[in-house]
């Protein structure tokens, strides 16, 4: 069984998944309807996702139960998330646990799915589908429609945090098997806005410090094809953000001396300064150079290839007041 509390009350199991049980349907709803929900809910306390999964193409269609279809796909995603996790780490072929957590992380509307499925990625080094995957987790907890209780701002911080990670790694150029890659932030779906881990506000939690994936071309100021897509975003967010000022901070790896460090972040930082002005911004801009003082804080660095360190730590920043 996975539970009894009523859908809309939270209960968390041993790995912090908010499982529900059922979903309860309205007074005023019609049998047709009470009936594919008692359905489903029997489908889940038996784990037969397959079940579930046709139940759940039913409750689109109907009138009446359409309306609760994000709580339906929730609690469906929720199981298959339940099912993925012991799995995860195991004996069990590997794949048995991607495909739970693909088909979890599907309808977009649990973002514990999109941050589990993030972190498998990661533990493969397929840092664009992990940034994807992370986006997406901090897109759904922006949504109340979709987590009408949001995460603690801890939890939310860490998948910030490797989400910005992400985007860097994929940027980069330490993977020999796989080109770097450009991952855009994810886009507000009210009016498709730079969000994701470009928002200014995540439910309460606030990115104050903002690690961008803005490459430049080797021991160059100029900005390469994936840096230039990096500003171009940055610049759509301060167009669509309007703050008062802006912070940019250069930073680069630990090779080379302090002098030269400093003096190419400086140069890197300025060109980003300057291609904001000449694409029409007005926001007054100050820019910080750190050069190799100031290495990415990581919570496990042994986790990272020598290749990858340095590549998060060449980066621009952007520092919200």
């Amino acid at each position: 069984m996975i539970g009894s509390a009523p859908f809309g009350r939270t209960r968390l199991n041993a790995w912090g998944i908010a499982m529900v049980a059922t979903v309860a349907c309205g007074t005023s709803a019609r049998a047709g309807c009470t009936d594919l929900l008692e359905r489903f809910n029997a489908a889940l306390a038996a784990r037969a996702v397959t079940e579930a999964k046709a139940i759940e193409a039913e409750v689109a269609r109907d009138a009446v139960c359409g309306a609760r279809l994000v709580e339906v796909q929730r609690r469906r995603a929720a199981l298959q998330l339940m099912l993925a996790q012991p799995l995860l780490g195991g004996s069990a072929p590997a794949g048995e646990a991607e495909h739970l957590l693909l088909e979890a992380d599907a309808p977009d509307v649990l973002w514990q799915a999109a941050k589990a499925l993030g972190d498998l990625r990661f533990s493969q080094h397929r840092y664009a589908d992990a940034a994807a995957a992370f986006e997406r987790a901090l897109e759904i907890i922006r949504n109340p429609g979709k987590t009408p209780r949001p995460p603690e701002g801890a939890i939310i911080g860490e998948i910030f945090d490797r989400t910005t990670q992400s985007r860097l790694l994929a940027a980069s150029d330490t993977h020999r098997l796989r080109p770097p890659t450009y991952v855009t932030a994810a886009k507000d779906d009210r009016d498709g806005a730079p969000a994701g881990s470009l928002s200014e506000d995540i439910r309460g939690f606030r990115p104050v410090v903002v690690p961008l994936p803005i490459q430049f071309e080797t021991a160059s100021v100029v900005l390469s094809p994936i840096g230039d897509k990096a500003a171009r975003e940055l610049l759509a967010a301060l167009q669509h953000q309007k703050p008062l000022r802006i912070t940019l901070v250069g930073h680069t790896d630990e090779r080379g001396s302090d002098a030269f460090n400093l003096r190419l972040s400086e140069g890197r930082v300025q060109a980003v300064k300057k291609f904001l002005q000449e694409q029409g911004l007005g926001t007054p801009i100050t820019v910080i150079a750190k050069g190799k003082s100031e290495p990415l804080r990581l919570t496990n660095a042994s986790e990272f290839s020598q290749e990858e360190i340095w590549a998060l730590n060449r980066r621009v920043e952007w520092r919200r007041d």
